[in-house]
C-alpha cells in the first residue's frame, strides 16, 4: 500500500533522486526496478531534469509529483491519495489520471479523496459520499448518481437532513 497526502512532507535537504532511492531502499526495490520506474514516471510527470535538485527548491506540484513517483516505483496494489491533483498543472493532472486508470487496469486499486466531483465522476468505478465523517451514499457510480450528476446527488444529500 502507498499513501500520498495532499501536502507531502519530504526530506527537504535531499535531492529528488536521493529521496527516491531512499524510499526504494526502505522497500527493498531492486536497482533495475527502481531505475525503470523512476525514469518512466519522472519522464511522464516532467521532472526528470529536476531530480538532481534539492527538494527545498521544488514547488508544491513538483513535491507532489516526487511523492507520487516514490509510491509508483513500488508498484503498489493499493494506492490511497488525498486530493492528488492539488498543485498539479493541467498536463500533470491528466497524466496522473492516466496512471491511476492504468493501475486499475492492471489489477491495483486506487482510493482517493477529492472535492472536485467532476473528476470523481469521470474516473471512479465506485464512489462514497461522506458527510460529517459518515458514509451517506456508496456504490457504483451509476448506482449512486443514477441519471443525475454526482454534484447534484451530493448537494441533495447534504442539503436534505
Amino acid at each position: 500500500m502507498a499513501y500520498i497526502p495532499d501536502n507531502p512532507d519530504l526530506y527537504e535537504q535531499m535531492t529528488g533522486v536521493q529521496f527516491l532511492n531512499f524510499i526504494c531502499d526502505i522497500y527493498g526495490i531492486s536497482e533495475e526496478q527502481r531505475n525503470r520506474e523512476i525514469n518512466k514516471y519522472a519522464e511522464v510527470l516532467g521532472i526528470k531534469g529536476n531530480l538532481g535538485d534539492t527538494i527545498s527548491t521544488y514547488s508544491h506540484g513538483m513535491k507532489q509529483k516526487l511523492a507520487l513517483i516514490s509510491a509508483l516505483a513500488r508498484k503498489p496494489k493499493l494506492m490511497v491519495l488525498d486530493e492528488p491533483f492539488v498543485g498539479l498543472d493541467p498536463k500533470a493532472s491528466h497524466d496522473v489520471k492516466q496512471i491511476m486508470r492504468e493501475m486499475c487496469n492492471f489489477g491495483s486499486s486506487v482510493f482517493f479523496s477529492t472535492h472536485v466531483l467532476e473528476v470523481a465522476e469521470k474516473l471512479c468505478d465506485h464512489v462514497a459520499i461522506i458527510k460529517d465523517g459518515k458514509i451517506v451514499a456508496y456504490g457504483t457510480m451509476e448506482e449512486v448518481k443514477g441519471d443525475n450528476s454526482l454534484e447534484d446527488v451530493f448537494l441533495e444529500l447534504v442539503n436534505n437532513e
